[in-house]
């Protein structure tokens, strides 16, 4: 069989999950192959033992950084719609799998598309109404139009959580597709024993000794503003205490209303930005927390809450989306949209 993946979406998580996907493929005996368009997150991927079966294409896109983001995101969707057909007329695979949750209705005859669903902010229409930039706005909206769309003519999606799944059969009520859950699972590429006896590694030893944790992307969606409006209710309270964010500025706007947020509250030296770091690294940085707090609006399967599950961490999260699925008895929960119900459960968390 021939198959082809559309990994230009390939980022955070998404990117983890293809890595190991990836991974999987090639330890498989068989005679498929892979043909993997990506936009550059896997210029420095090595497959284990022999790799002849698979082809890594390189799509060539402007680029864009800063506050321009979502031009990137724009430009990816464009191409996912107009470009990748001719490619598969050339490529006539057997097979398409779209990590980005949708794929062009300019499909090749005889051809199988099965879909990923990672997002689930269009499947919620809160957040798109949250959204303050008009394009991100409309981006989502295009989105969600896409995503049933994709659904409607294609063979089948894989969905992360059954919580994603449900919200995807009441979001288009007449899709009649299969929809397979199939949850992450975490490889750190290390033992257990290993995991309990990390130390941090130079470029982090000088994080605080006594801290909360959030690992992610900082995307308006993941609830940061109100995260620092509970720890500042907490902070006189544990007065050594501080409050680690891991993660890419991934919208500087949003930073910016994160940066304020933390000065209006006299908390710049109680708060720790780190950007995202290798997985060697974050490993310790896990390792050391005093607890882990996911204030997040929306997941599918949380890739650092199953990390912090994996490191034994104490977790508060919220009561939204696939988290208590995730976690079930192993985590407290909070209203993520009430700071002082944070508070609260963060100050059991520290008992």
């Amino acid at each position: 069989m021939r198959i082809v993946i559309d990994a230009t979406a390939a980022v955070s998580g998404g990117k983890v999950y293809l890595n190991q996907l990836l991974t999987q493929f090639a330890r498989m005996n068989g005679e498929d192959t892979f043909t993997i368009f990506h936009a550059g997150d896997f210029d420095d991927f090595t497959l284990p033992g022999s790799s002849d079966r698979f082809e890594f294409n390189r799509i060539s896109m402007p680029v864009f950084s800063g506050r321009n983001w979502i031009g990137s995101s724009i430009v990816k969707m464009l191409w996912r719609l107009f470009v990748l057909p001719s490619h598969l007329n050339r490529i006539k695979p057997d097979l398409l799998f779209s990590n980005a949750g949708f794929v062009s209705r300019r499909m090749i005859a005889g051809m199988k598309t099965v879909l990923a669903l990672h997002n689930s902010m269009p499947l919620r229409s809160e957040l798109i109404a949250e959204e303050k930039s008009l394009p991100g706005k409309l981006r989502l909206i295009f989105l969600k139009i896409l995503m049933g769309r994709a659904l409607a003519s294609s063979d089948g999606a894989i969905v992360f959580s059954h919580d994603t799944r449900d919200r995807v059969i009441d979001t288009f009520k007449h899709n009649t597709k299969p929809l397979f859950v199939v949850y992450h699972g975490i490889d750190w590429g290390v033992s257990e024993r290993e995991m309990k006896t990390f130390t941090p590694m130079p470029a982090i030893t000088q994080l605080p000794g006594d801290y909360l944790l959030y690992v992610s992307q900082l995307h308006r969606y993941k609830n940061i503003p109100r995260l620092i409006r509970a720890f500042a209710l907490i902070a006189d309270q544990f007065k050594d205490l501080k409050l680690v964010l891991v993660g890419e500025k991934a919208d500087p706007d949003y930073w910016r209303e994160i940066e304020a947020e933390i000065h209006a509250l006299n908390l710049k030296d109680r708060v720790v930005h780190i950007p995202a770091c290798p997985r060697e690294e974050l490993i310790a940085v896990y390792h050391n927390a005093t607890a882990f707090v996911h204030p997040s609006l929306a997941e599918t399967c949380s890739f650092p809450l199953l990390e912090a599950l994996a490191m034994g961490l104490p977790i508060a999260a919220a009561n939204l989306s696939a988290l208590p699925e995730m976690a079930a008895d192993a985590a407290i929960y909070f209203n993520p949209y009430n700071p002082e119900d944070i508070a609260d459960k963060l100050r059991l968390d520290r008992r």
